[in-house]
């Protein structure tokens, strides 16, 4: 094979053209073809190589993402199959419970091993409280007592409610969550479906000994109280702590902002709300003090 090149140059007021050849043998053509399809075929192999990568890549994201997806949906199923346990033996209402609120992970999780065991309550540690202690309505020494129809660990918040401002006030440790529902069953004030009667923590909270009055729900009068050192019971319509309803205790003030303890949640009682909030959350409030 025979190449040219032709190049146009000026010479003076001219110009002229140089002509330039290079030939080629067949075998150097043959061997440059040969080169050039294995640089074609080095090419292929690697866009292929990137192609697999990228689906390597990308399957092992799906992977990664569907397993901590498994991990945090599932734990309950885990530690059912560990154990030899049938889903069958949670309550739908229970696995809920989880699914709105983690904390709760290991109430569930043992509720089949655990759900008849009436533990010895002991809270000597909160004889002499200086603050309104947090009681959780699904710890395990009470959470699966039977209360209103259900475990205390899901209709359980008024009683515990009102066993932490009973502790507070009265240093009476006898009067833990589990001995507070079993007054509300056998005094009228549990509802089988509906949880706590309002009138638990006014004339219930008479009967065992506090002093308690129903209060407007105002920032000025929630305030003053708090202020004084008299907690607070209220009860929480639909909004960040209830989709329907639950009673929470007002245990005091920070920096201008409102200290609670929640019930059903540690985190809640963790931190300080915004007053106004919180007030515009709640249906009723009922303050004790001595």
């Amino acid at each position: 094979m025979e190449r040219f090149w032709e190049y146009t140059i000026r010479s003076g007021g001219g110009f002229f053209m140089i002509r330039e050849s290079n030939t080629l043998t067949w075998q150097e053509t043959a061997e440059r073809k040969k080169m050039m399809r294995r640089r074609e075929r080095v090419r292929r192999r690697k866009r292929k190589v990137w192609r697999i990568r990228g689906l390597l890549l990308l399957l092992s994201c799906l992977l990664i993402l569907g397993g901590v997806r498994h991990f945090r949906q599932n734990p309950i199923q885990r530690y059912a199959k560990a154990n030899g346990i049938s889903m069958d033996q949670y309550p739908e209402d229970l696995l809920s419970l989880y699914e709105r609120n983690n904390e709760t992970e290991t109430f569930v999780e043992e509720y089949p091993l655990k759900k008849e065991e009436e533990p010895e309550i002991d809270l000597s540690d909160l004889s002499s409280a200086s603050e309104v202690p947090l009681l959780l309505q699904w710890d395990q020494r009470w959470g699966y007592h039977r209360y209103a129809g259900e475990v205390m660990g899901l209709s359980g918040c008024g009683p515990t409610a009102l066993s932490m401002v009973a502790i507070f006030m009265t240093g009476d440790i006898t009067k833990n969550p589990r001995w507070v529902a079993d007054f509300a069953s056998q005094n009228g004030y549990a509802v089988d479906g509906s949880g706590t009667a309002w009138s638990l923590m006014l004339e219930g909270a008479r009967q065992i000994g506090l002093s308690s009055k129903e209060i407007p729900v105002e920032r000025e009068r929630v305030e003053n109280n708090l202020q004084a050192g008299n907690p607070i019971i209220a009860l929480m319509g639909p909004g960040e702590f209830t989709s329907n309803g639950h009673f929470i205790v007002l245990t005091g003030l920070q920096n201008g902002r409102l200290k609670i303890n929640d019930p059903n949640s540690r985190k809640n009682s963790e931190k300080t709300w915004d007053i106004d909030q919180v007030l515009e959350q709640t249906k009723a409030v009922w303050v004790y003090y001595k």
